[in-house]
């Protein structure tokens, strides 16, 4: 018969009971760790296995692109001039580089006359871009920035669907030669990327990004999964700007219970408190070395960059500085540490008063500014200021600092180049245009009629020379902040129809005007509304179909008063329209040979109404176009 065992007194049950509640307690504790051990090792894993899906989709999207780059680098050295058999020849060794390349086409021009191979693609042949409405803006806005384009997917005219990798091709001289486009056939693209993404045991999703910044849908995988707790990468496609989304793998729980199981049984082995002890301080010293790799990798980062950065404190002093701040301000990084940063400006006092209403807002963001920098030798120079409130509480905020000496420099030749050439051309115009009017007015005695017409023609030319001349003065004027204004009340109502009155007397054309009040009162100066109200009138004769009358009606809203010029043409084309108002800029080449003009006209007018308060803008219309400015009334 077995002895019992003899009760527990009550510290012994109570030293049990604390025990196991510091096992439990310990158990517990160590679970949790594992757990957040499990999890993000789940995330490095999940890193791991995109990086790869990444940069295999990155090496055979780039593989096409990168041979189109070097077929355009072939053509700028042959100067455009390739025969046809030799370029099925070069095309041909191309298409075998790269499995994905559906077709190559050549595009002088912006019409592809040579598409590789023709097999399957002869609807592509003759196709012209601008007649693409849904894709021309894009390609026009690539040209313009020669920057390489890759668009996608979309449906492609030979049928199915692809990525079209176009890249405007300029010759040696600077001119413009055409397009070398470059589709990559969708499926075995896609079948890539789910292969790879099943292999790996993720699911992915592709989106682009616009240059604006903004996201497009997903075009490949769910549109959910890009979501805050999902990682997301950038994929580096030349052309295109690609964002990747991965699900996040699930932490999986048997582990833990097999875990829990094992700790809860041998709670009392100090061998495995010991080796759980040992396993904490393997991953403490991995966590570490990784920390330090990283620091490391940042800061060579960091080093390299071309514009100095530097940190400041609370108080304003400099934290950290990388070596293009030393390079720019000639102080060595130690010397830099520990001071306040305003002693690299020359204003320092309109600097921190700008940067204190900036932190004075709700949320401050990154803020431009454009000062004078100081040397250590003590030399100042243009600087400019990219200051970025940093949330931390370490941190105060970065300073981003540029040395922008040569682009000023830059700046300053070409306003003066073309404020020198502007004035020294008014005087020999002004001459030459008072010889050609006292010759057409029969001071060097009668005039054949063949001598006439053409004196009138160099008359005309003169005219516009120096109508140009004085578009120069006013732009430069103007974007050099030299030109002053009068602003004044004046009414608008006998302005407007004193120049229709002149215009329709000289050019033999109706002007309807129509307004809704006996005067206007608005605030800007007047010679200069003159000047924007003719240039805009002018435009409408000239783009204005013949026999058709010149609409102006007079609006008053609560603070503004609104002209708006109306004719009945063929409009602005769409594409032209977000370069209406700049400099030089002209519809197309042919208009501008039918119609006079600088192309300056309105760029100017939009600087004087903007310096007015006012606004000015353009609206199409279904059989024409609209011209309208605002300005403020006099009494608002």
């Amino acid at each position: 018969m077995k002895t019992p065992l003899p009760p527990l007194n009550t510290w012994q049950r109570l030293l049990l009971m604390l025990l196991a509640l510091a096992m439990i307690a310990g158990v517990e504790l160590l679970l949790r760790n594992e757990q957040a051990r499990l999890s993000a090792l789940s995330q490095q894993q999940q890193l791991a296995a995109a990086d790869q899906v990444r940069t295999r989709l990155e090496k055979e999207l780039n593989i096409p692109l990168y041979l189109t780059a070097s077929l355009a680098s072939y053509l700028t050295a042959k100067s455009g001039q390739l025969e046809a058999q030799e370029l099925d020849i070069l095309l041909a060794g191309l298409v075998r580089q790269s499995s994905y390349i559906r077709n190559i086409g050549i595009a002088p021009g912006n019409r592809i006359q040579h598409v590789y191979p023709l097999a399957g693609n002869e609807q592509a042949i003759n196709l012209y871009y601008p007649d693409l409405p849904l894709q021309w803006p894009a390609i026009a806005s690539m040209i313009s920035s020669r920057r390489a384009l890759l668009s996608g997917p979309l449906d492609l005219v030979q049928g199915g669907r692809g990525f079209i990798y176009r890249y405007p091709l300029y010759l040696e001289d600077g001119s413009y030669w055409g397009i070398i486009s470059t589709v990559i056939d969708l499926a075995p693209v896609w079948q890539l990327l789910t292969n790879s993404a099943k292999e790996l045991g993720i699911e992915v999703a592709l989106r682009g990004l616009t240059t604006e910044g903004e996201v497009t849908p997903a075009f490949f995988g769910e549109q959910q999964l890009f979501n805050p707790r999902s990682l997301q990468l950038n994929v580096a496609i030349r052309g295109a700007e690609w964002q990747m989304a991965v699900k996040e793998a699930p932490v999986t729980g048997s582990r833990l219970t097999l875990l829990r199981l094992g700790l809860y049984t041998t709670a009392l082995c100090i061998l495995y408190l010991l080796s759980r002890l040992l396993a904490a301080v393997y991953r403490l010293r991995h966590s570490r070395d990784a920390l330090t790799e990283s620091e490391q990798r940042l800061r060579s980062i960091y080093d390299n960059v071309l514009d100095g950065i530097i940190t400041v404190d609370r108080s304003g002093r400099i934290q950290t500085a990388n070596s293009a701040c030393s390079r720019i301000f000639g102080y060595t990084a130690d010397a830099l540490l520990g001071q306040k940063w305003t002693f690299l400006l020359a204003n320092t006092q309109q600097v921190e008063q700008q940067i204190e209403q900036q932190m004075q807002q709700a949320n401050p963001e990154q803020q431009q500014l454009e000062c004078q920098g100081l040397r250590a030798d003590g030399q100042s120079f243009e600087l400019l200021l990219f200051h970025t409130p940093m949330p931390q509480a370490h941190y105060y905020k970065l300073l981003v600092l540029r040395d922008i000496t040569e682009r000023k420099r830059i700046e300053q030749l070409q306003n003066d180049f073309v404020a020198t050439v502007s004035h020294e051309l008014r005087t020999p115009l002004t001459s030459i245009n008072g010889a050609l009017s006292l010759a057409v007015g029969g001071a060097l005695g009668p005039l054949s009629t063949q001598q006439q017409k053409m004196l009138e023609i160099a008359q005309n030319n003169c005219r516009q020379l120096h109508q140009l001349v004085n578009d120069l003065l006013d732009f430069e004027k103007l974007s050099s902040g030299n030109m002053p204004l009068k602003i004044l009340p004046f009414d608008l109502l006998p302005l407007l129809q004193q120049l229709s009155q002149q215009l329709a007397s000289s050019q033999q054309r109706q002007f309807e005007l129509t307004a809704d009040a006996k005067s206007y009162l608005v605030l800007g100066d007047e010679n200069r509304v003159r000047q924007v109200c003719l240039n805009l009138l002018s435009n409408a004769l000239k783009f204005a179909e013949p026999d058709t009358p010149i609409t102006l009606q007079l609006l008053t809203h609560t603070q503004q008063v609104e002209l708006q010029v109306d004719d009945i043409g063929k409009g602005v084309p769409a594409a032209f329209e977000p370069m209406l108002f700049q400099r030089f800029a002209q519809a197309d080449s042919a208009s501008s040979r039918a119609q006079s003009g600088t192309g300056l006209g309105l760029a100017i007018s939009k600087q004087l109404i903007d310096k007015m308060h006012g606004d000015i803008g353009y609206q199409r219309l279904a059989n024409g176009s609209r011209f309208f400015i605002r300005l403020p009334l006099a009494n608002s």
